[in-house]
């Protein structure tokens, strides 16, 4: 039985050439729906995450930025992102930068000292999508969009910059219970599908 998350987000989605997402099913293809969406250019304040991190400094990071933006005058305009700089097919996960930012309007600025930094959030074509399997099924849910259903369109991601957000989960569980919504940027391409790096070649 969906959950009613899980029921509301998939109503909002509209399958493009995938299967209809089929929560708690197995098996990696047919279990991400996904929609084309449009988004703006906006400003951010960010945080590095430490390798390793896990929900409480996810948590601690949106805490500290919300405190950073009230501090300096700006004001979100959306909940705070999870943003993985490095492209899945190109890039080792050793070799991806994970931050957390807050898109925000307003004046702000970095501070060296506490390690925020000012971000860009790219405006943009993207292919919105969901998992509720939290963090571990994202490598999934990339070889499944870039692998398969990007090439299928004859898109592929425009940067190496995916953005997260936690829609739920965050304070109640482990982070393999987060559910997560997945933003990936898109452009037409001609260019033969590439073999993303598996976990024996790295």
């Amino acid at each position: 039985m969906n959950d009613e998350i899980t029921s509301k987000h998939l109503q909002k989605l509209r399958v493009r050439g995938a299967p209809q997402a089929i929560p708690g099913s197995t098996g990696m293809v047919g279990r991400y729906s996904a929609r084309e969406i449009m988004k703006q250019t906006v400003r951010g304040l960010g945080l590095t995450l430490a390798e390793g991190f896990g929900a409480t400094e996810i948590r601690e990071a949106k805490q500290k930025l919300a405190q950073a933006a009230a501090s300096q005058g700006a004001r979100p305009v959306e909940e705070a992102l999870l943003a993985l700089h490095g492209d899945p097919v190109e890039d080792t996960p050793r070799e991806w930068i994970w931050k957390v930012v807050l898109p925000i309007r307003g004046p702000a600025k970095a501070d060296e000292e506490a390690s925020l930094s000012i971000e860009r959030i790219e405006g943009g074509s993207y292919i919105e999508t969901m998992t509720h399997g939290g963090l571990d099924d994202l490598p999934n849910l990339y070889t499944f969009f870039l692998g398969s259903f990007l090439p299928s369109k004859k898109q592929q991601l425009t940067r190496p910059l995916i953005y997260h957000r936690v829609i739920d989960g965050l304070d109640s569980g482990p982070t393999e219970k987060l559910a997560l919504q997945v933003f990936i940027p898109i452009q037409l391409s001609l260019r033969p599908p590439q073999k993303l790096v598996t976990r024996e070649e790295m």
